[in-house]
């Protein structure tokens, strides 16, 4: 188990060598040495013995509020640290052409998984789509000229405009737009964001595998985010990781009343919903794709951006078969 979700409220607790988790009148001990990641998605209690214990074993701790935003995380002290590739990293960050490079890199996976997802339905008998992916076919030859972070983040703003349009064609309970992000309005949007942020997670999680400085990102601004690297990370797999499964979802007709709470125009996932959503991602994270598990590409996809900065090979987006 690479990565335990906590959606309940819960105690958690130091036990020789292993974590006590108590929930209601129910505990559980689970050896340290099989997680190496925590999500706390609901309240819990802990003290600095269990952090102490985490710390020794390398596991790593992601707080979400009850907003479903990721607001911090305990990371261990590195256990191998590489100045060489901080140093070759803000060496990239400095050099316009080469960020740049890789900054476009990073929306072209972005828009062709979005463009592979679309075409997946369409094949599959949603001819309504042809229009939209044609509307996003035209919008990414301008990604290679685009000369700054800020024109590509809105070419890619456009791109998301076409594709959340798509996904009525694809389900009519998907039929949400516009994207509401803070706070979200209905139950897709709330997904989308509760989704959005477990990926984060997970991509800071698998880059703190690497050398990488997690505050220097090529596409996102550096210093908006501590760690702005996973939101780089994140953006060719919201679309194969989070879309898809909420598609998924959708279709086979899972997403219950009792999964949200909606109240003065904020929707939110329940307890019930934070579990269950949660329990879909972690299947998804583990699924296989080309013979890897899709947590094991972020893991990859972080590896590439190292063999870049260090000039070892050239960083090529993930991109899903359409």
């Amino acid at each position: 188990m690479e990565t335990l979700f906590v959606t309940r409220e819960a105690r958690l607790k130091q036990r020789e060598n292993t974590l006590s988790i108590t929930i209601g009148e129910r505990t559980r001990s689970i050896p340290i040495e099989s997680i190496g990641h925590l999500v706390l998605l609901g309240e819990a209690q802990l003290n600095s013995r269990l952090l102490i214990l985490c710390g020794k074993h390398g596991v790593r701790v992601s707080v979400f509020d009850y907003y479903g935003y990721c607001k911090g995380a305990f990371e261990p002290i590195e256990n191998n640290p590489a100045g060489l590739v901080k140093l070759k990293q803000a060496e990239l960050l400095l050099d316009d052409k080469r960020r740049m490079a890789v900054a476009r890199e990073v929306v072209r996976g972005a828009a062709h998984n979005m463009l592979a997802n679309l075409r997946y339905y369409r094949y599959r008998g949603a001819e309504s789509l042809a229009a939209i992916i044609a509307g996003m076919q035209k919008l990414v030859p301008k990604i290679g000229p685009a000369q700054t972070t800020a024109v590509l983040m809105g070419i890619e703003g456009n791109l998301h405009e076409w594709y959340y349009s798509g996904w009525k064609h694809i389900d009519l309970a998907l039929d949400f737009t516009p994207r509401v992000r803070r706070p979200p309005n209905n139950p897709v949007n709330c997904l989308i964001s509760f989704l959005n942020q477990l990926t984060y997670a997970v991509t800071r999680h698998e880059a703190s595998k690497t050398h990488l400085e997690p505050a220097f990102s090529v596409l996102h601004a550096p210093g908006h985010r501590r760690a702005s690297l996973g939101l780089d990370l994140c953006e060719p797999f919201k679309p194969v990781i989070v879309d898809m499964l909420i598609f998924r979802m959708a279709r086979r007709r899972m997403l219950a009343d009792n999964w949200f709470e909606l109240q003065d125009g904020v929707c939110l996932l329940t307890e019930t919903g934070r579990r269950y959503v949660s329990e879909q991602f972690s299947q998804r994270l583990e699924e296989a794709y080309s013979g890897r598990t899709y947590r094991e590409w972020i893991y990859r996809e972080a590896l590439g951006i190292e063999r870049h900065v260090l000039g070892v090979a050239e960083y090529a987006a993930f991109k899903r078969k359409a």
